[in-house]
């Protein structure tokens, strides 16, 4: 298997539009399906799969980016739309792009069930099973982390579903639930997961990557000692260093060690390749004037931005222009990388016992690493909140168009603050949005889609304020 994402997956049938879709496959099919080592290697890249679509055009970005004050979209009018009102904080429970991005994810965590519950009566080699276990609980592990940052309490199912029916009955897990789950799998993870995978493999998820998501969680659970704790591990493992071409991390063609865990697309390979969008018309997910106007002075903005011919600005690391025959193209969306490590490490020091100097070192190897960025220096960061203030815009341009800037924005609690402050609206220097918005407490979540309020019967409860 030269590259993971090859396989026309069997699995996309696992859909419905009941209840949180997740219908398995007829009896007849399953029952039939799941009895060799290969059909358990076609039911983990199934899994894989998911996470593809994830990080397509308008699912994952309208949630992370578009959002918050990084990007916007361009073709907003009054009358708003399914991805204008991401932008807008016009958003309702009937928005088709929420149930979209909330079916994907169920159907994901639905196909990693089913490997959990399955391969254990597979005779396959021991080592490979256990591997392939932990590869499945990273991912499911992934889903549900965006899954409780995007709407808070959410259904927590972590068996194979048998009977959709059945499924009505699930209600909302508190969030400390979920995460209990979600730092379970990842501890079981890198237990079973090996350091490095060769080149035929790349792709798959690695021990360093369910380290650094596990740092990442506790980030959010504000428990910075276990930050130390697992971006330690990841430092020490010596498997992974900063990049000193910081356009050259997101070159499909190239191999960098600042990657730890990416989506990969490749091109004319049964729809597995990234869809092209014309940079011309990438309106829905375009960089706003606020953001380019606070970095027009570090030379990373080229790596993440390019100028249209219609004042829209796509992105090098989700665009390129080698398009294959069937309209995608080859890229990787990277979703965990070195200089993440670095800048969580820093964080939670500076949480821990501002002023750090090793806080101070690690912020500037990642600052410094793109020339000619002077080095920063303690006196100019007074508070431990400067300190924070100079992460989250090192962060800012750092992981720009990387679906992490709305999540950070919450998770550090400058999201009502940032967002009010910039919401003039349109191609203005302080403008996040392309119109101006309303933002308010209740906006930090997103509201459940209603059809699945609906197919449960009630079951579900909204969210406050929608």
């Amino acid at each position: 298997m030269r590259y993971l994402f090859y396989i026309a997956l069997f699995f996309a049938i696992i859909s419905c539009e009941s209840y949180i879709d997740l219908k398995p496959l007829a009896e007849n099919s399953v029952d039939n399906f799941y009895n060799t080592a290969s059909d358990m290697e076609q039911a983990v890249m199934a899994t894989y799969d998911g996470l593809q679509t994830s990080m397509r055009p308008g699912y994952l970005d309208h949630f992370a980016e578009v959002r918050s004050d990084n990007t916007y979209n361009f073709a907003t009018t009054p009358a708003g739309g399914a991805y204008a009102d991401f932008d807008n904080f016009n958003l309702t429970s009937a928005n088709d792009r929420l149930n979209v991005f909330w079916h994907n994810s169920y159907l994901t965590i639905q196909r990693a069930n089913i490997v959990l519950n399955r391969i254990d009566d597979i005779s396959m080699d021991a080592t490979v099973k256990e591997a392939r276990k932990g590869e499945v609980k990273f991912i499911r592990a992934l889903t549900y982390f965006y899954l409780v940052q995007i709407w808070g309490d959410v259904p927590l199912v972590i068996e194979e579903t048998k009977d959709p029916i059945a499924s009505i009955n699930h209600t909302r897990a508190p969030v400390t639930e979920v995460y209990n789950q979600i730092i379970t799998d990842l501890t079981e993870a890198a237990e079973a997961l090996p350091i490095t995978v060769n080149a035929a493999n790349d792709g798959r998820v690695t021990k360093g990557a369910a380290l650094g998501l596990l740092a990442r969680v506790y980030l959010v659970r504000k428990d910075y000692q276990k930050v130390v704790e697992y971006t330690d591990q990841v430092i020490n493992s010596n498997q992974y260093a900063l990049d000193g071409d910081y356009a050259g991390i997101f070159d499909y063609a190239k191999k960098s060690n600042e990657v730890i865990f990416k989506v990969v697309f490749k091109s004319g390979t049964n729809s597995e390749g990234y869809p092209f969008l014309n940079v011309n018309h990438d309106y829905n997910n375009t960089a706003a004037r606020d953001f380019m106007e606070t970095f027009k002075n570090d030379s990373r903005l080229d790596a993440n931005v390019d100028t249209t011919n219609i004042k829209t600005y796509s992105s090098p690391k989700v665009h390129n222009t080698n398009v294959n025959n069937d309209n995608t193209i080859d890229i990787r969306m990277v979703v965990l990388r070195y200089a993440d490590i670095l800048l969580m490490k820093a964080e939670a020091l500076n949480e821990l016992s501002y002023p750090s100097q090793t806080a101070l070192d690690l912020l500037n190897q990642v600052h410094t690493r793109v020339k000619p960025n002077p080095a920063l220096n303690m006196a100019d960061l007074t508070t431990k909140d400067q300190f924070l203030e100079a992460i989250l815009k090192e962060r800012r341009i750092e992981f720009a168009f990387e679906n992490l800037r709305w999540f950070d924005l919450v998770r550090t609690g400058k999201a009502l603050e940032v967002m009010t402050a910039k919401n003039g609206g349109g191609d203005k220097p302080n403008a996040a949005s392309a119109l101006p918005y309303t933002f308010s407490q209740n906006d930090l979540l997103f509201p459940i889609p209603q059809v699945q309020i609906d197919a449960s019967s009630g079951n579900l409860k909204q969210n406050p304020g929608y």
